[in-house]
């Protein structure tokens, strides 16, 4: 129990002797004052704040010292956690001026914990997705509809396949669909360039899926899909990953970005806006596993398999569009 320091603390700057004058300036009953000196009993929010304010300290302090006192031993470490937080922050120094902007992000985080969702942007957004899956033990499940991010020289390779290469051999299952579109698999350019993410995936131990948009589309599973990440603000492309069953990462948008002054060097793609949830409801609704089990999504066993049903696909798409 921690709290007894604090009595003491108390005591000693009041030059209190005995129970009856503590609890004058607890405002409590002497029994309780009784009882916190020697550890019997944790005090609630008001008289910690009281306790707080006695030594000029930050009342979150004394809070989450109390609720680490009633906590559990299992869940002890926890509040040991979040009382190192509010020390680092409430002790901030102004320079180096990286130092106040990290703890700004930091604390940011924390407000964010509250609705069960984080939301990063840009390169941090790609930095979280390797952090997230250096955490998983089981299962990855992925659709990715903006698939180009995975090229050599998109903004996933090679770290974020690396880290993924990682957690395969750790055991883990990763399940990830591509989903390409007609105008791209007409174009021998992006079919080279879908080979090159297909194969760079397995070559790591992904097992890689792939489906035709416009098949897809008749799939009543993506239809919802669809409908409810639209809900959730995504723009155009679905692009997310369920892991373990349950966190949930997906891109609202991408951008493109150009590097140098003068803007003439070509566009780097990046992530708008990266959101990752672990609320209930965003797992049931935005899980891309049922994905799999549609028939219209495939997997990949080799470009001359891809190609075969590439030329099915465009046959189809002929034949269905002839008057």
């Amino acid at each position: 129990m921690e709290i007894p320091k604090y009595i003491e603390q108390i005591k000693e700057k009041y030059g209190i002797t005995n129970d009856y004058v503590l609890a004058k300036k607890l405002k409590v009953s002497q029994p309780e004052a009784n009882w916190f000196r020697r550890g019997r009993k944790v005090p609630n929010t008001s008289v910690c704040i009281r306790m707080a304010n006695l030594l000029d300290k930050n009342p979150m302090e004394l809070l989450i010292v109390a609720q680490k006192d009633k906590a559990p031993p299992d869940e002890k470490s926890h509040w040991a956690m979040a009382l190192t937080a509010v020390d680092v922050m409430s002790n901030v120094p102004e320079r180096p001026r990286y130092i106040p902007q990290k703890v700004e992000d930091i604390g940011q985080e924390l407000r964010q914990f509250e609705s069960q969702m984080l939301s990063y942007e840009g390169n941090v957004a790609h930095t979280e997705m390797e952090r997230l899956i250096r955490s998983v033990k089981v299962s990855v499940d992925s659709i990715m509809e903006r698939w180009q991010v995975w090229k050599r020289d998109g903004p996933l390779f090679p770290n974020y396949l690396m880290a993924n290469q990682v957690a395969v051999r750790q055991g883990v299952k990763i399940r990830r669909v591509f989903i390409f579109k007609h105008s791209q698999v007409i174009d021998d350019t992006q079919v080279a360039d879908a080979l090159q993410v297909m194969n760079d995936q397995r070559r790591v131990g992904v097992s890689v899926y792939f489906a035709f948009g416009e098949d897809l589309d008749q799939s009543l599973t993506f239809q919802r899909l669809a409908a409810d990440y639209k809900k959730h603000g995504v723009e155009a492309e679905i692009n997310a990953a369920l892991f373990d069953n349950e966190i949930l990462i997906f891109s609202r948008s991408y951008d493109e970005r150009s590097l140098g002054i003068d803007g003439t060097a070509p566009p780097i793609t990046m992530i708008d806006q990266l959101h990752i949830s672990w609320h209930q409801d965003h797992l049931h609704d935005l899980n891309p596993a049922p994905l799999f089990e549609t028939r219209y999504v495939l997997e990949y066993r080799g470009e001359r398999s891809f190609k075969t049903q590439v030329d099915r696909f465009l046959k189809n798409r002929k034949r269905h569009s002839s008057p």
